[in-house]
This record gives C-alpha cells, structure tokens and sequence, in this order.
C-alpha cells in the first residue's frame, strides 16, 4: 500500500502500524504526525474523506477531532491565567455574575478545567438550536444545577467544557476561544488547526463516519464501556445528559452549521501535523510552571460520566493505565471521540497525532490504530 507524505526511514515500524489500520478495514481516511526533539520523523495521510472515496485524503485535508480540541481550548484558558486575567482559584462568578445561582456561587477555574464541577449537562432537554447561540448556551449554564457537589467528584463536561471556558476567557479578556486561539496559538506556531472553520475551508474538510457495531462486538467491550454507552441515549443520566445537551441527530458533526460554529470542546478541525506541533510548541506557549501545574494530577478515579477511571490536570488528559493518553506514564493530551489522539511524553520529547474519519466504538482514549502507531514509536527511538 503506497500512502503520501514522509517517512524518516528510522520509524517505517510507525507508517507500518498506520497502513495496517486501512489493510485490516479499520479506517477510511487519517492522517498521522509524530515530532521526536523537534524533528518530524513521520507526516503521512492516505485514504478517503468521503464515504464513497471519490476524493481522496491531501495533504492539507481538515478532519473534526472532537475532544482534541478541549485541550487546545485549555492552553487558551492557561494562557490567560499565565497573563493575569484569570486566576484558578477565584470563584467564576466574580466575573460572571448569573453564574452563582443553584450551589455554583464557589465553583473556581480550577475545578471547571479537571471536569469537577458538575456540570456535565442540562437536567431539562433543550432544543438543537442551543448548541449554536451562544448566548443561549451559557445563559442556560448559569442557571443549571451540578449533578453533584462541586469539587467532591469529577466527570467528564463532553459538551459543556467548551462554553464553560470559553464564556470565562469572553469575560475575562473580551475575546473568545476561537479568535484567542487563531492569534495566540495557531498563528505564532504557524498551525492549520482551528475551533470551528471558516468559509474558504469548508471545502478541505473530510466526512466523519460513525461507529457501527455489531451484537457481539458490543458484548466484548469492558463492563464500564458498556455501562456508559447503555447511558448514552438516556438524559436522566449524568452520561446522557453529557453527551445530548442538546441530541443533535444523525449526520450534524457532517454539517455546514456544526463546521462552521464556534464549540470549544468538540468542534477543532485541523491537520495531524497541526495538532502534533501544537503540542511540539507548547514551551513557546506556556512557562514551565503553568505546565507543571497543568500536568499534575486534579482529578483522578471513577469517572461520573464516562464510568472507567479517568485522569486529568487541567485541560489536559494524563496518563493511566485504565485510560492511557499515549503509551507510557508521564504523557498528557487528549483523545477524541471515535479514536483520534495528540498527546506529547516530555520524557522522551515525543508530541504525536493522529485523527481519522471512520469512528470507531467505545474509545475513551485513542482508538486501535492511534494506539499502535503511538507503541510503535516507542520501538523506533
């Protein structure tokens, strides 16, 4: 199989790992990045971008990432802290106001970023539109109730995150996540990554496939996975309410207005590269102590929403055996639903992307093929 892009002859282990995800079946359309102390030693992409594969994968191929994008919105957040705009510590609603209402009036910065405050999602179903005014989102926000204690538990703000933060830095700073991340972040490390896209790129960007699965591929997940996809649907639940605040529908992470909207935990569209040399970057975007705060253990353990144990700083998935971000200890990133990661071990200096468009089921953190490339740079180095 001939796939596009470049390979350092030293890492053929990792494109070998890549291929092998389209020779079993597994993906439609990826690409993958890896960067080892400065250096990119892999930038490949091959298949498809659509269901069809009419059109094949370019090099400058836009793919949704999901949850990639929290961290990404979270670098926004530290920086901003790094600036003194923000403190971790202060209750949120000395800059916002409405947001004390029903038992939030101590919820800090801090616990929004490690997913402890306990606003997964809205108790009452809202309407679809929700997720696409704003100011409708986050009004609904600041009159919501935790689904439980702020600060004694933690769960994961699949949807909320995004608004969460990003109505924080709108306050604090006047500008929002997706122009705080174009001037601050895309545009100083030279990146094609961006929160929602604009008009002239709508062209570039790939289909996104769901996950199908069978009866028996189901039965094989983990208890825990199981438990949480049997929630998923159901909004009476901390998972469902999570993952359908609002329920979109079929087909809307494929849809103009989904691409084009600004949803700071879920809607990043960019390139491998671009994620893997943001994460490359990040001693240009933060000091060495906002890191070390970033990535130092804030919530770990049972996981209210996605029900395995899960491992967070602020912003920032960390290692774990249960849910490893990456393969070895130490490293932090995000996963995305359906199997994308883009992660960096500052151990070994490594900053590492990959992103496809076929889903696939019960990931939490990367997917099969993510998984085995990402091991397999480890053998080359």
């Amino acid at each position: 199989m001939q796939i596009a892009g470049h390979v350092d002859g030293a890492y053929r282990a990792v494109a070998d790992a890549f291929i092998e995800g389209f020779e079993s079946g597994r993906e439609l359309g990826a690409a993958l990045a890896v960067i080892v102390d400065g250096r990119t030693v892999v930038d490949v992409w091959h298949g498809s971008v659509d269901r069809r594969r009419d059109t094949p994968w370019r090099e400058d191929t836009l793919v949704c990432m999901f949850s990639v994008t929290k961290a990404m919105t979270a670098v926004c957040l530290l920086q901003a802290v790094e600036r003194g705009h923000l403190s971790l510590d202060a209750p949120i609603r000395d800059l916002w106001p409405e947001f004390e209402r029903n038992g939030k009036q101590d919820v800090t910065l801090r616990q929004l970023m490690s997913h402890q405050a306990g606003l997964v999602g809205f108790h009452d179903p809202a309407p679809r539109e929700t997720l696409y005014d704003w100011n409708a989102y986050v009004t609904r926000l600041a009159d919501e109730r935790p689904w439980w204690p702020p600060g004694t538990r933690h769960g994961y703000h699949a949807q909320t995150y995004g608004f969460l933060l990003g109505e924080v830095l709108r306050r604090s700073t006047g500008r929002g996540v997706r122009e705080w991340f174009r001037s601050e972040i895309a545009a100083p490390l030279d990146i094609d990554f961006s929160i929602g896209v604009s008009n002239p790129d709508l062209a570039r960007c790939a289909d996104v496939m769901p996950a199908r699965m069978r009866p028996e591929d189901f039965r094989e997940l983990p208890a825990a996975t199981r438990e949480m996809m049997r929630d998923f649907n159901d909004p009476s639940t901390p998972t469902g309410a999570a993952f359908q605040s609002p329920a979109m529908g079929a087909g809307y992470r494929n849809s103009r207005e989904f691409r084009l909207a600004e949803i700071p935990a879920s809607n990043g569209h960019g390139t491998a590269r671009a994620a893997a040399a943001m994460y490359d970057g990040l001693g240009r975007l933060l000091s060495p102590e906002v890191m070390t705060q970033a990535t130092t253990t804030h919530s770990r353990g049972p996981d209210e929403v996605l029900k395995s144990q899960t491992h967070f700083g602020l912003g920032f998935m960390l290692y774990d055996e249960a849910t490893p971000i990456g393969v070895k200890p130490g490293s932090f990133g995000h996963a995305g639903a359906g199997g994308s990661m883009a992660f960096h071990d500052p151990v070994a200096r490594v900053s590492f992307c990959f992103a496809m468009n076929r889903m696939e089921m019960g990931m939490i953190t990367g997917g099969t093929t993510a998984m085995a490339a990402a091991a397999a740079v480890y053998d080359c180095l």
